[in-house]
């Protein structure tokens, strides 16, 4: 992105002036190594100066401190794009929004807005005054705030996707609207499919959750989107006997797709989170289904049941916050036996990968717990890996690993099955476990609750008290 300064007569670079194509002219000389340019705007001179996306968005002070988030890029460097190519400029962001608030002046702000000015009714307002400068922004206004209550509030710093979709990063807008661009040269017309991967570090629940989310938004551009193959950790073969989806269409190729290869860039931007999970049974092959169904009947017939989940491992070291980040046991365990005491239940139902949790479940609630048999973790063995999938090679040889991971899908999906066929459910934090299970129970659960949330809602409470 280029950054809006001011002009500094000290500073020796390139000489540019503005108009039509200054900050692709910029740019293509960004390419040659060049980070600074002195602009000419009649008898007003600014600087403009280069920052890497990726690099200015995880030094923000505001970008999370996860790996999760920092081992791969979010944001592209955008070298070049094209504002004109209306076709190819993803809008989704701007449906039932009356007003544009750009906090801050930059390279983006003033593409976004002229463009916003040219193609739509949309008010579209700066704080920076300097925006005058800018003859694309003619029918621009000013102002300390945004005026209208359906205003999309754009600001310079990063903003979490998950915190609200009210406020959004420029960087984040930008890469919303020219992320078709981002992703191939074909022409919009041209584009058939999208071949998309998954980091392998990401479990089923992951996968069948960004293959949902992402299926509906390339859908809804007249894009067909599937996984590239061999691109999990889980092998095309485990996946075809398991799944009904993400197959490679068999005319797929450079002339009709559309390949996304970088995981977070895809998937951490506020198109995807405008959409919700669908994750039906109708993804899984019928005959595992009724596998599950037949396990399930006797179980939890004629029973009153709790359905727990609880994310541990290397959720908890993975340090994600608000209503991602797992609530403490001892927490969970007095909500439970809240619900328990409320309602009634028979038993609980368990699901979790974290064996220290489910310890302490037994111990909490004797007689009362249910849960599925598989391997389990503690966040004590995670001593030079980050990740589930890490810890499974280590432990196993290859064949051993692939068994492992066989068995490891089955059981987190009897688990979830089980999880949806419960009366209610309560969670210890959000995660794909969660989006899956309530997916499963098509809006039949009598409570479904986010231990989280209730924490952080309490403590707010207490603190406007």
């Amino acid at each position: 992105m280029l950054i809006i300064q001011e002009y500094d007569r000290d500073q020796k670079c390139r000489n540019l002036r503005s108009g039509d194509g200054l900050f692709h002219k910029a740019l293509s000389y960004v390419l040659q190594g060049e980070k600074r340019f002195h602009v000419e705007c009649g008898p007003e001179k600014f600087d403009l100066i280069y920052e890497d996306n990726d690099e200015r968005t995880k030094n923000d002070p505001a970008f999370p401190d996860s790996d999760f988030f920092r081992s791969e890029m979010i944001f592209p460097p955008y070298y070049s794009y094209d504002e004109n190519d209306t076709d190819k400029i993803i809008m989704l962001i701007f449906k039932d929004r009356e007003e544009v608030y750009f906090e801050e002046l930059n390279e983006y702000s003033v593409v976004i807005g002229a463009y916003l000015l040219k193609h739509t009714d949309l008010k579209v307002t700066f704080r920076d005054e300097r925006s005058r400068l800018f003859k694309e922004l003619d029918g621009a206004q000013t102002a300390e705030g945004p005026s209208q209550d359906k205003a999309l509030y754009v600001q310079g710093s990063y903003y979490p996707i998950f915190t609200s979709r009210e406020r959004i990063c420029t960087t984040g807008l930008f890469h919303c609207m020219f992320m078709l661009q981002w992703l191939t040269d074909l022409p919009k017309e041209k584009i058939r499919y999208l071949s998309f991967s998954i980091r392998k570090t990401e479990g089923i629940g992951s996968i069948l959750t960004v293959y949902s989310l992402v299926s509906q938004l390339f859908g809804d551009l007249g894009i067909k989107a599937f996984l590239e193959p061999g691109c999990t950790r889980f092998s095309d073969e485990l996946l075809g006997k398991y799944f009904a989806f993400g197959a490679a269409p068999a005319d797929s190729d450079p002339t009709n797709t559309a390949y996304a290869t970088a995981f977070n860039s895809l998937i951490l931007n506020h198109n995807i989170d405008g959409y919700t999970a669908k994750i039906g049974l109708d993804l899984l092959r019928p005959e595992f289904v009724a596998q599950m169904q037949e396990y399930s009947e006797p179980v939890l017939d004629g029973k009153k049941v709790l359905g727990v989940l609880l994310r541990g491992s290397d959720y908890i070291l993975a340090n994600f916050s608000g209503s991602y980040h797992p609530a403490d046991i001892e927490d969970c365990i007095r909500l439970i036996g809240q619900r328990i005491d409320e309602y009634g239940y028979d038993r609980i139902f368990v699901a979790t990968e974290d064996y220290t949790y489910l310890e302490r479940m037994l111990a909490a609630f004797p007689h009362k717990v249910l849960a599925v048999s598989q391997e389990r973790f503690s966040v004590s063995d995670f001593k030079g890996v980050q990740y589930i999938s890490d810890l499974e090679k280590q432990r196993s040889s290859e064949a051993a690993y692939l068994d492992s991971v066989e068995d490891t899908t089955v059981n987190y999906l009897y688990a979830m099955f089980m999880l949806s066929r419960c009366e209610s459910l309560i969670a210890n934090c959000y995660c794909s476990g969660v989006k899956i299970a309530e997916s499963f129970n098509a809006g039949r659960y009598a409570r479904s609750e986010l231990v989280s949330d209730m924490l952080a809602s309490g403590a707010a409470e207490a603190e406007r008290e």
